[in-house]
C-alpha cells in the first residue's frame, strides 16, 4: 500500500490509499458499509391462548402491512407451541403448520397488541397483528378468516400428538423464518395455518395453542 490520499475528482472529494508510491498512482476507494434501510420500530406480537377448532383448518396468528402502506416490514421469526390435552389414535394425523404469505386484508378473529423492543420507537398503524382467541383460553368469536393465495406456502412442520397419556410429554415449539427473513410490502401478510384438510379430528378444541411473530419495520433511504 502506498500514501494515503484525498483527490478531489470533479468536485467530489476521494479517499483512498495510492496503489503505489508515487503521490500520482491510481488509488483504492475506501468502502464504507452503509446500511440500507431506516428501522423506525422492531416488535413482536404473541396470541392469546388459542384453542383448537376441531373440524376445521384454523389460522392462529397473522402480521398485515395494510394497502398503500409507506413501510416495509421484514418479519424475523415466528413461533407456534402446542398443548395437547386428549390422546390421539395413531391413525388420526395431526395438522400441518404452514406459514403462509398472503394478500388479502384478514378480516374477524381479535387484533393482538404489538409490543416494543425499544419502547422509544412506535409501529406504524399501517401494520396490524390478528390472532384466533379474544382472551386465554377464549376463541375469538368469529375464527379468524385470511383467503390463502395457492403456491404459498413458505414453511412447514406436523404438529406432535400425544398417543397416550402416560408419562411425561415435552414440550413443543416450532420456529419458523430462522435462516431468512421475508419482506411484506403493501397488501401483504404472512400467517400461521393449522392444515387439517386430510383428518378434521387432529386439532380438538380441548388443544391449546401459542405463537408469537417478531418484526422490524422500515424505509429505504
Amino acid at each position: 500500500m502506498g500514501d494515503l490520499d484525498a483527490t478531489v475528482i470533479a468536485g467530489v472529494t476521494a479517499r483512498g490509499y495510492r496503489r503505489a508510491a508515487s503521490g500520482t498512482g491510481p488509488w483504492d476507494q475506501f468502502v464504507v458499509p452503509v446500511r440500507d434501510r431506516i428501522t423506525s420500530f422492531q416488535g413482536r406480537a404473541a396470541t392469546f391462548i388459542t384453542p383448537g377448532r376441531a373440524a376445521v383448518g384454523q389460522k392462529i396468528l397473522a402480521l398485515h402491512n395494510a394497502t398503500a402502506s409507506s413501510i416495509l416490514v421484514d418479519v424475523r421469526r415466528i413461533t407456534a407451541s402446542l398443548m395437547g390435552t386428549v390422546a390421539k389414535a395413531v391413525t388420526v394425523v395431526p395438522p400441518v403448520i404452514r406459514v403462509h404469505r398472503f394478500t388479502a386484508i384478514p378480516t374477524n378473529g381479535t387484533a393482538l397488541g404489538k409490543v416494543a423492543l425499544d419502547t422509544s420507537q412506535s409501529s406504524n398503524s399501517a401494520v396490524t397483528a390478528w390472532g384466533d382467541a379474544s382472551a386465554d383460553g377464549t376463541g375469538s368469536g368469529t375464527t379468524l378468516t385470511i383467503t390463502i393465495p395457492a403456491s404459498s406456502n413458505i414453511e412447514q412442520i406436523y404438529a406432535p400428538r400425544i398417543i397416550t397419556a402416560v408419562g411425561e410429554v415435552g414440550a413443543f415449539r416450532a420456529s419458523f423464518l430462522d435462516e431468512q427473513d421475508i419482506t411484506l410490502r403493501a397488501l401483504e401478510g404472512v400467517c400461521i395455518f393449522l392444515d387439517q384438510a386430510v383428518v378434521t379430528t387432529g386439532n380438538p378444541a380441548t388443544d391449546r395453542w401459542i405463537a408469537t411473530v417478531d418484526w422490524e419495520e422500515y424505509t429505504r433511504p
